[in-house]
């Protein structure tokens, strides 16, 4: 896979849906003010080439005195310090600002560990945030990602989905995080799912502009966490898998001046969205692990990346929008680490359409928001 540099950064010239048939397309309007967004973060992001070699020079000089550290030494993993401390100059992309999909939930809780108990090849992404408008690492910027687990379903919505009401209104007045979620399940009863569910989402549903029907609580492959004063943060989920219609990928959005409730969650609607985007892996890595269980058991019909009309816009004109990947372990079945970059204009601002809420009242994760706000380390749950 060839890398490309911050300097050749361009954005997409349109928009489209996330996903097939269940996301609305934006506004001309909305489109016509995204792409001169783009544009002009496009030529912003000319000026930083001197920072990224800057960049470069210092991860150079730490990779020697860095070693690899092991991911899976217990079935507790803990948030420790990125793989590299600063942003890598041969990851730095861009993915163009889309809409976020009809699977995303608001309000997802904050955590480093996204896996909970959801089988796959482990992925750990070591992700950076770059400020175009000062050339300089974006810290305390909240990177949120969620994606498919190893059979193609996301947490919370149906494998087979056919329409319907969606989740809960945003919350008014109240100033509370958790909206009103649906009440087909609990927390306690599905937010760890006990074996992977086969198939893959259908059609979109209802639920309003952009967001499908959410049907049960549940978090695996979703969450997020801060970035450091460097700008770098690493998540840890597993490997995504595919549906219908898309190519494996890991949709992303970066938060500023963000909330964190009571319970733990992020404040979706609380701080400033600066950045929507989705992250892809080359076809040769998808192969290797597609060919391990529980991928197999993945029934849907695979779509590759040269299929995807998603991709093949979101990379067009040299955006580069693929995880730098590499080993953890002697085999493929030990873990995946991915390297990517985003270059975002702390000045935007992105509106999100979902209207689907997770609501967590769980204890340990209020303990951890506390420490979060206090800048404590954190161990992971």
């Amino acid at each position: 896979m060839q890398l490309l540099s911050l300097i050749q950064w361009v954005v997409l010239a349109s928009a489209v849906a996330a996903h097939p048939g269940g996301h609305g397309h934006m506004s001309k309007r909305e489109l016509q003010t995204r792409q001169h967004a783009a544009h002009l973060r496009s030529l912003q992001a000319r000026k930083c080439a001197s920072a990224i070699a800057d960049f470069t020079a210092k991860r150079k000089a730490k990779r020697a005195l860095l070693k690899k550290r092991e991911i899976i030494s217990s079935t507790t993993l803990s948030a420790q310090n990125p793989h590299f401390t600063t942003i890598q100059n041969n990851t730095c992309v861009t993915a163009p600002e889309v809409t976020e999909g009809p699977y995303y939930i608001n309000n997802e809780l904050v955590r480093t560990n996204l896996t909970e108990d959801q089988a796959g090849v482990p992925f750990v992404m070591d992700i950076g945030v770059l400020d175009v408008n000062t050339c300089e690492p974006l810290g305390n910027a909240f990177v949120e990602i969620w994606h498919a687990n190893a059979t193609g379903v996301y947490s919370g919505y149906s494998a087979t989905l056919g329409g319907g009401p969606g989740g809960g209104a945003p919350p008014s007045g109240s100033g509370s995080a958790s909206g009103a979620p649906p009440s087909t399940a609990s927390s306690s009863d599905s937010a760890v799912p006990s074996a992977i569910p086969s198939g893959g989402p259908g059609g979109g549903g209802g639920g309003g502009f952009g967001s499908a029907a959410y049907e049960r609580n549940e978090t695996f492959c979703r969450g997020g966490y801060t970035t450091s004063d460097a700008g770098v943060v690493e998540l840890i989920s597993v490997y995504p898998g595919f549906y219908e219609g898309r190519a494996p990928h890991v949709h992303t959005m970066v938060h500023t001046d963000w909330e964190i409730s009571d319970n733990g969650t992020l404040v979706s609607h609380g701080g400033n969205v600066v950045h929507i985007g989705q992250f892809f892996m080359d076809e040769s890595w998808n192969d290797q692990v597609f060919a391990l269980s529980p991928y197999t058991l993945n029934t849907n019909d695979r779509t590759l990346n040269s299929e995807d009309s998603i991709l093949d816009q979101e990379n067009a004109d040299g955006n580069n929008a693929f995880f730098d990947l590499e080993l953890l372990g002697e085999d493929i079945s030990e873990g995946v680490l991915g390297y990517i970059t985003m270059g975002v204009n702390s000045s935007a601002s992105y509106t999100i359409s979902n209207t689907n809420y997770f609501n967590s009242t769980d204890a340990t994760t209020t303990a951890v928001s506390k420490r979060i706000v206090h800048g404590d380390v954190v161990a992971e749950l």
